[in-house]
Order: C-alpha cells, then sequence, then structure tokens
C-alpha cells in the first residue's frame, strides 16, 4: 500500500532536498556553448558602439543648420570630405559643412544628425544641397547607445542560444563560464523488457523508456548513460544501481516502482539510501519514488510509458533545470499556450491528472482536443503536443473552457 503525496508536497520534498545542488563551472569557447547554461552574468566592460555611427549612407551636418530645408529651399552646405569605413575621421563638422559616411562609418566631431544620400544634391562646387531637414541624433547611434560600461548584458542561468553568442562575440568574448553538464544514469527493469532490436515473444514488450527518457536529457542539454534492461534479479539491480550512483549526478529507474513481489527499485534506494516517498496522487504516475542516496537524486519511475514520461516532465525535469543552473520561469513561460478544449472531459479521480492534448486550428482559433490512452500506450506521445494538469479536486472540465497547455 502506497502513502502518496500530493503533486505540491512533492515537489517541496525535491527541491527542499536538492534545490541547493548545482554542477560544478568551466569555461568553454563561445561556438561551444551554444544549448550551455551561462554560470556568471556577463558584465561590458566596453561600450557599444564605441564611437558615433551612422545607420545610413548619408552626409553628416550638425541638424541646426538643415532646419527648414526643403527640394525648393535646399541647405547648401560645404562638402568638408569622406569618411572611409573602418577609420576615424581625421576632421570636424563646423558650421554650414557636412561629410559623406557610409553605413556603419563614424561620424566626425561636430556633427549631430545624417541626412541620407538619396535627400541631397551635388552641386558639383564643393557644396551639397540637403534637402531635407534632419533632427538631432537622426539615422546615429550614439556612443554606449547599444551597451554601456558595467551594463549586464546576460544574466546567470541564460539557456545559450545563437542570438546571445552573437552579443558576446560583439563584446571580445572568446570563452564563457558556464555549468558543467549533469550525468544522469538511466535503467529499465522488468522481466517483461527486450532490447529494441529484438522481436518480443509472448508477453514482452521492447524497451521504450530508456530511449524516451535518455531522449529528453539530451534536449535538456545532460550528458546520459544508457544502463539499459535490468533483470527482475535484486542483488543485480543494487549492483547497478551503486554503481550507477557512483558515476552520475542522478539516476533514473524505469520499472519496478510499484508494490509488486518483484518491484525492487523501493527496495534498493531504501537498502543504499534514504526513499523520501513512495507515491504521487497523480494519474497516471502514481507509484513514483525519490530516494536521496549519498545527496544524489534517484528517481523511481513507473515502467508503463506514458506515466514515465509524465513524471519525468512534471518532476524530474525541473530539477535537471535547476542542477544545471537553469534559469526556468522565462523559458516555461514560453512553453505554454491556452487554447479552448474541443470536448468535456470527466474528472473525478481524487488524483490530480495529466492528459494529452493536441492542438488544432478551427476557424483561426487555436483548440484543445483531449488525446484518450491507456497509460501503457505510448501512441498519446506521438499524438500529443502537450499535456494539462487537471486539479485533484475537479469534477471535470466543459467544452470550449479555457485551458492551459504545458507543450513538449
Amino acid at each position: 500500500m502506497l502513502t502518496v503525496k500530493t503533486s505540491s508536497e512533492a515537489e517541496d520534498i525535491i527541491f527542499s532536498t536538492f534545490g541547493h545542488i548545482k554542477m560544478d563551472i568551466e569555461e568553454v569557447g563561445i561556438l561551444n556553448s551554444v544549448g550551455r547554461i551561462l554560470a556568471n552574468d556577463i558584465v561590458s566592460t566596453e561600450n557599444v558602439p564605441s564611437f558615433n555611427r551612422s545607420t545610413v549612407d548619408g552626409f553628416a551636418v550638425k541638424a541646426q543648420n538643415t532646419f527648414g530645408c526643403s527640394e525648393a529651399i535646399p541647405a547648401i552646405l560645404n562638402f568638408k570630405g569622406e569618411v572611409l569605413m573602418g577609420e576615424a575621421p581625421s576632421f570636424e563638422i563646423g558650421k554650414d559643412e557636412c561629410a559623406y559616411v557610409p553605413t556603419g562609418g563614424e561620424i566626425p566631431a561636430g556633427a549631430d544628425a545624417m541626412v541620407m544620400i538619396e535627400y541631397s544634391e551635388d552641386y558639383g562646387d564643393g557644396t551639397r544641397g540637403m534637402l531635407k531637414p534632419s533632427a538631432p541624433g537622426q539615422h546615429v547611434t550614439f556612443i554606449g547607445d547599444d551597451v554601456k560600461v558595467g551594463q549586464t548584458v546576460l544574466h546567470s542561468g541564460t539557456k545559450l542560444s545563437a542570438h546571445h553568442i552573437g552579443a558576446l562575440a560583439a563584446l571580445g568574448y572568446e570563452s564563457v563560464p558556464v555549468y558543467k553538464k549533469p550525468v544522469v544514469s538511466v535503467i529499465s527493469t522488468g522481466d517483461e523488457l527486450v532490447d529494441v532490436n529484438e522481436s518480443p515473444k509472448g508477453a514482452e514488450v521492447r524497451d521504450i523508456n530508456s530511449f524516451t527518457i535518455c531522449s529528453a536529457l539530451l534536449e535538456l542539454g545532460c550528458e546520459y548513460r544508457k544502463i539499459g534492461i535490468i533483470k527482475d534479479d535484486l542483488p543485480l539491480l543494487e549492483s547497478v544501481m551503486t554503481k550507477a550512483f557512483e558515476d552520475s549526478d542522478m539516476v533514473i529507474v524505469s520499472g519496478g516502482s510499484s508494490v509488486g513481489v518483484k518491484d525492487s527499485t523501493f527496495k534498493v534506494l531504501d537498502k543504499i539510501g534514504e526513499v523520501l516517498f513512495h507515491g504521487i496522487a497523480i494519474k497516471p504516475g502514481k507509484p513514483t519514488i525519490l530516494g536521496n542516496v549519498n545527496g544524489k537524486p534517484g528517481f523511481g519511475l513507473p515502467g508503463h510509458p506514458l506515466a514515465a514520461f509524465y513524471v519525468f516532465n512534471l518532476f524530474v525535469k525541473p530539477l535537471i533545470k535547476s542542477i544545471a543552473g537553469e534559469s526556468v520561469s522565462d523559458r516555461d513561460f514560453y512553453n505554454k499556450k491556452t487554447a479552448n478544449l474541443t470536448h468535456s472531459i470527466p474528472c473525478n479521480h481524487g488524483r490530480e491528472e495529466c492528459m494529452g492534448i493536441k492542438l488544432k486550428n478551427e476557424n483561426g482559433r487555436t483548440m484543445a482536443e483531449p488525446v484518450y490512452a491507456k497509460s501503457g500506450l505510448i501512441s498519446v506521445l506521438s499524438d500529443s503536443d502537450g499535456y494539462i494538469r487537471i486539479a485533484r479536486d475537479c469534477e471535470g472540465l466543459s467544452q470550449g473552457e479555457e485551458v492551459e497547455i504545458q507543450l513538449f
């Protein structure tokens, strides 16, 4: 008989026990940092741009010298010269003077605006006509407009993507400090399991969970150790799990988490460590275990593929993100979507329920279609775009009701 915890109680136990853990820090080249978690804030030591820069091809001017000009009454300015790309101007702009500056070129001292080249005329006598007035600062990026010295450009906990790498390169970073990748060992248990390349006989089934969980770990930026299938042999499982805890930062075992005679995951975790809870009031996923082995988390997930995947997403994934140093709040926001149910969902189980959702477009509206399946069926995962969480005290959701979907 399981003494179950609510989802919130399970989450509290997980993070009160392991929430302090963070991976060590290492320095990697910025091209190798994509997908890694930034370990320290990136604070600029320089202004970007470091010079007043033109954003157009045209003429650098004192804005006040162009006020009131038009095609009928151009502002006639003396042409001072041309600024070359990548070179600092050797002259300044005085009253009634202008100079040609290409896009990205440095604005000469004394100028505070640009007039686009299409709004100018060359009179051939050393003067240029400005046909359109320019306001102070127009078409100019001033020193530090993009980034100022001392400004925090990227925060610790950011999962680095290509657009972050561009910012790092602009600031002169060749390498950055990132958290090391968590190493997670994955074990599947059960006499009924055969490997993916084998043909099941009788009541045998292929090992799905090892592949699903290892793939999810890859998406999270972890290194996985796929130990594979361990038969229902208590001494063997104890030996394998003991070694797995020595070699990795976390161990995930799928199968053997219930209370049957051959369900050994609880027995092993209870022997080599401490079982923190056994059972969560959630459907599917009730026989979930959390153990603490020498300060490292060990999860026992249900053997059913769908239940194992939901439990991984709900409880294991947030802890992995925390251990890996990732700031999860903003990213989780972008991984959620609201939509309206296409059908009503009855619910009176007394347990929180996860249900797969397929997103559909109906007359320009995003709709959420429930995907019904028994917990052992993997098809619900391939048909679903995400899932909803239905509270344990909810008696059902109505057709058309807005729900929040956690996207896969």
